[in-house]
């Protein structure tokens, strides 16, 4: 775990970028981003819930000038990554999003 994480405040509502969580549980941003679109077809599967509720999708500008995707996690987004980690990392993220 590299980082502390950085809550971002939009309209009210407290969002960490997908970015800054990738970096933290020491996992390539590409295979998180592979992780919540999978996640986000299981919710669409129930149309009580809705991904908004969860993971907001974004877009950044790399280094290279480049439009990249990522998303932004509500607390239910960072309670699905967590609860999907095993081990040492998913318990240090954990108590960090919730802290």
């Amino acid at each position: 775990m590299n980082s502390t994480l950085k809550v971002i405040e939009t309209n009210g509502q407290y969002l960490i970028d997908s970015r800054d969580v990738a970096e933290y549980i020491d996992k390539r941003h590409d295979h998180l981003l592979r992780d919540i679109k999978k996640y986000i077809d299981v919710i669409l599967t129930n149309p009580n819930l809705g991904a908004l509720d969860f993971f907001v999708p974004s877009t950044y500008q790399d280094n290279k000038g480049q439009v990249r995707p990522h998303y932004l996690l509500t607390k239910k987004g960072c309670e699905m990554v967590a609860n999907k980690m095993t081990g040492e990392k998913g318990v240090l993220f954990t108590a960090e999003y919730v802290t």
